[in-house]
């Protein structure tokens, strides 16, 4: 039998599942509140892949995956975001103050559920078609039917590896047909396998084989309200800096793997003072001493705006007159899109 009659037969077997040459088709990403996050990613998480959100203890995983939900909300409005709390620490009203529809999102809070049995469900909420992004948080929190049915004394070999394994398996083609992102938000543990020591993540390495996307986060320097950085020591901080390490991504390049975002405990993540950090990168505003200038990008002459020069003595002045005035900042934030993309 020729190639062409081998490839109808298996078409009509399979479903067509073989195609003669190859059409690129661009996935459409959930943006990143944090302009930084975005120019690491090249525009966001891409729709129907799994992510990986790993990182110490009060890194900012678990904002910015409800950072994600929120943007995707106002995406798409006729699908539902889904959040697995599976540590039970869900917090209404942190996830409100940094955006997301609460009463919209579905939060599934298992009690006594195996990881087999959580991964059952999620796996039958997304099969729907109706979920623009589901959140797993944590897979380190879950525990196996094997290690249920040992004693605190046993010893459990293997974690959930094996239970993770089939279930990402089994959700890369259910999250491209449904174009549902899947972000599992991990944990770092130490690497016990290693002689030398070092930090991992549980769950094996399928898990992180079959992500498209993994991003590990930890806490950097504190910050005051001006956002200026403060001692470790400091009593009462208003924020930190967020360091953000992409680790892989098989959806851009991976020429900006490591990138900060500005979080504030008032009122989460700082886009305005990202947009500058990024504004400052890639010339849309000249820094010299003290004194930021908003320009043109392209013949580095200074702006106006109503007859005044956008010129200004401190990061703290320039991140108020932005938050002031709206239309000055959709504009300083397009003209940055235009060069990061």
């Amino acid at each position: 039998m020729s190639l062409e009659g081998v490839i109808a037969e298996l078409n009509k077997k399979y479903k067509k599942i073989i195609n003669e040459g190859v059409v690129y088709e661009p996935a459409e990403r959930i943006p990143f509140s944090s302009p930084n996050l975005n120019y690491m990613t090249y525009g966001g998480l891409p729709q129907g892949r799994i992510v990986e959100f790993a990182g110490e203890e009060g890194g900012g995983k678990t904002t910015t995956a409800l950072d994600v939900i929120k943007n995707a909300q106002n995406m798409f409005p006729d699908k539902k975001a889904v959040y697995v709390d599976v540590e039970r620490t869900f917090d209404p009203e942190w996830a409100e103050r940094l955006g997301v529809d609460v009463d919209s999102l579905v939060l599934v809070t298992p009690e006594e559920q195996t990881a087999e049995q959580i991964f059952e469900i999620t796996k039958q909420i997304v099969e729907t078609g109706e979920v623009s992004v589901c959140v797993l948080d944590s897979l380190g929190a879950m525990v196996s039917a094997q290690a249920y049915a040992k004693t605190i004394e046993d010893k459990t070999y293997g974690g959930i590896s094996m239970a993770l394994t089939l279930f990402s398996k089994e959700m890369i083609p259910i999250c491209a047909r449904t174009k549902c992102v899947l972000i599992g938000i991990n944990q770092m543990r130490e690497d016990m396998n290693s002689p030398y020591g070092g930090l991992t993540t549980p769950g094996g390495k399928a898990w992180r084989h079959n992500c498209s996307v993994r991003m590990q986060f930890s806490k950097s320097d504190y910050i005051d309200e001006k956002g200026v950085v403060v001692s470790r020591n400091v009593e009462n901080p208003a924020g930190h800096f967020v360091k953000v390490l992409l680790v892989k991504s098989k959806v851009c390049q991976l020429d900006r793997k490591i990138g900060y975002f500005t979080l504030r405990y008032l009122d989460g993540i700082d886009y305005v003072y990202d947009t500058i950090e990024l504004a400052i990168k890639v010339g849309c505003i000249h820094a010299s001493g003290a004194w930021y200038t908003i320009v043109d990008p392209d013949t580095g002459e200074m702006l106006t705006y109503e007859g005044k020069d956008l010129k200004f003595q401190g990061r703290a002045k320039l991140r108020d007159f932005l938050q002031s005035y709206n239309d000055c900042y959709d504009a300083l934030n397009q003209r940055v899109l235009a060069r990061i993309v």
